[in-house]
């Protein structure tokens, strides 16, 4: 058999790439205002050590998590499987149905008062157009 490997991406990765961002920000202005740059000689690193530190470090954590965020979707839309929609059998599209009542409107009777409703609309609108002049 075939060893599976499973990817844990966590669900916060953006965030974490965005902090480690600012993170290796803040480290970088303080090499900036260190000795090293004060001076403008590399002789004066073990003064800036925090500093170069924590650079390294956040430099190594935002490059670790980048790569996971930009790896991400590569590796989940291969593993997806796509859920198949399940069968309607005649009992579940039965009881989906709307019941039909009968109808006691015949189309006579219902041409009878749509044609009613207009000529009362027409009525109308003619009386407020007189009234209106």
């Amino acid at each position: 058999m075939a060893k599976t490997v499973e990817i844990k991406i966590p669900e916060d990765i953006e965030f974490r790439v965005i902090g480690n961002a600012l993170g290796l920000l803040i480290a970088s202005a303080g090499l900036l205002a260190g000795e090293m740059v004060r001076n403008r000689s590399l002789d004066y690193w073990y003064n800036d050590i925090i500093p170069l530190l924590l650079v390294g470090w956040l430099g190594f954590r935002l490059y670790r998590n980048f790569l996971t965020t930009m790896m991400a979707p590569q590796t989940i839309t291969h593993t997806m499987t796509i859920p198949r929609a399940t069968p309607l059998h005649n009992e579940q599209v039965a009881a989906g149905q709307i019941t039909a009542k009968p109808s006691k409107y015949t189309a006579e009777k219902v041409l009878e008062e749509v044609s009613k409703r207009i000529e009362s609309q027409k009525a109308g609108a003619v009386k407020r157009h007189t009234n209106n002049r």
